[in-house]
């Protein structure tokens, strides 16, 4: 669960908290509300008689019983409520109870019962009448249970329907204040995201909030600083491929001019010394054709290491006719085990250096991985333009990878080809496909800006 949904269902909590407090503080002072008003009302009773007392004394007219029931229904007292007056025999001489209004929805019966439990609807507010020392009888103010019940709910859900529409209200407030203030984290997530997949070009935006804006701030420093080293090391990296290349065409010039025209003479001589050696001689041939196959397996040697130092093909013969020459020597090494297809793009010949010699590097790198460890019947090489300034080599083998037992820790050789991939500035992904089998994916730009512009979050 994200922090938003977390923070809204906390507010909500707190909010049905804030409710069931609000409810019972509300049902109290109902209670308490009833109880007041018949404590008044018997204290206003009390206040009556005196007064007819005071009269009766003063005019010495006893023609009125006492207590006047008149007085009684003068006085306006609680709904439902029954006024009492007790002599002092506790003889019931005077009572009179107020018109009970029926509300028309009822209370469940839960509500009654836990009321009746928590409070006391049928209270009675009591209180001696006394007069010149005089004590004449009780005052008895009982409240109508029926209707204080009905009261406290009719109270209840009038707080309720307010309670709920502004909790409700102030919820939904509260959250779109969340969502607006968390707006930020989300963008910050996304831009780590996206360089965490190696975007280090995305910024994340500044934003009105201090703690975000610093954040942020922080964040974009990282990632040109990162972005900083990253190119430097891929040109330095560049420059170590361009002049490991360098060093490779020097020392296969050298072998070519001067070992290979040793071995040649060598073998010149070792002819003359054969021809010579039937004439005059018979006994060395066998020798001089031990030296004659010595000499010939030392030129197939010399031939096969300066391949590896430099394929000549490439510049001679174009890096299209280079790599279908190299698919044929891999199908002829193999013996039919592994068949190995190539596809390639129109104009691939015409690239920039130092993209042909290190698009065959890798083409060769990963034959030998898929003959050496793939085990695999089937490989095929696809290289094509995804538009003039994009291209793409693909790799793929049906051989022995499996996902659950591929090791996410890449041997040397594709550990090379992905430094060779990073410092031309492509990219390079590995899967295991559905069925097995290993699929390489190299992104190369044909043209790649030095200094790539940066792109920004929006808000």
């Amino acid at each position: 669960m994200n922090l938003r949904l977390q923070l809204f269902f906390r507010i909500m909590l707190i909010g049905f908290v804030c409710l069931v407090v609000s409810a019972g503080y509300v049902l109290y002072q109902t209670d308490q509300q009833a109880k007041l008003e018949a404590d008044l009302t018997a204290l206003r009773i009390e206040k009556q008689l005196t007064q007819q007392l005071l009269k009766m004394f003063s005019r010495y007219d006893y023609s009125i019983a006492f207590p006047d029931s008149n007085i009684l229904q003068q006085l306006n007292g609680v709904p439902g409520s029954c006024v009492q007056f007790l002599s002092r025999t506790e003889s019931r001489r005077r009572s009179l109870c107020n018109e009970v209004v029926h509300d028309e929805t009822r209370w469940p019966q839960w509500f009654g019962e836990l009321y009746q439990q928590l409070f006391q609807p049928n209270y009675e507010a009591s209180r001696r009448f006394s007069f010149n020392a005089i004590t004449y009888g009780n005052i008895i103010v009982s409240l109508n249970m029926e209707t204080e019940i009905a009261r406290a709910w009719s109270n209840l859900r009038a707080v309720f329907g307010i309670l709920s529409v502004s909790i409700l209200a102030v919820s939904l407030l509260v959250f779109m204040t969340i969502h607006r203030m968390l707006h930020p984290a989300q963008l910050i997530v996304r831009g780590l995201e996206k360089m965490r997949q190696g975007d280090l070009q995305t910024r994340i935006p500044s934003f009105e909030i201090g703690e975000w804006r610093r954040t942020s701030e922080a964040i974009n420093a990282l990632a040109s600083t990162q972005q900083e080293i990253m190119n430097e090391n891929r040109q330095l990296a560049l420059k170590l491929i361009n002049a490991q290349e360098e060093e490779h065409r020097y020392i296969s010039r050298e072998l070519h001019d001067e070992f290979g025209q040793c071995l040649a003479g060598i073998n010149a001589l070792t002819t003359s010394i054969s021809q010579t050696a039937r004439k005059d001689c018979p006994s060395i041939i066998s020798e001089t054709e031990g030296i004659s196959h010595i000499t010939a397996h030392m030129m197939s040697a010399l031939r096969g290491l300066l391949t590896r130092l430099r394929p000549a093909d490439v510049d001679e013969l174009g890096l299209t006719r280079s790599l279908e020459k190299l698919i044929k020597s891999w199908n002829q090494r193999t013996g039919g085990e592994t068949r190995f297809k190539l596809q390639i793009d129109d104009g691939v010949d015409s690239l920039p250096e130092p993209l042909p010699v290190n698009l065959y590097r890798i083409v060769q790198e990963s034959l030998t991985n898929i003959a050496k460890h793939a085990d695999a019947s089937e490989a095929n090489i696809k290289l094509k333009y995804v538009h003039q300034n994009h291209l793409t080599l693909q790799v793929e083998d049906n051989g022995k990878a499996k996902r659950d037992s591929f090791n996410q820790h890449m041997g040397v050789g594709l550990l090379g080809i992905s430094e060779r991939v990073n410092a031309l500035g492509g990219k390079i992904t590995m899967d295991i496909q559905s069925k097995g089998g290993l699929k390489l994916l190299i992104n190369l730009p044909v043209n790649p800006q030095p200094v790539p512009k940066t792109e920004h979050l929006h808000v």
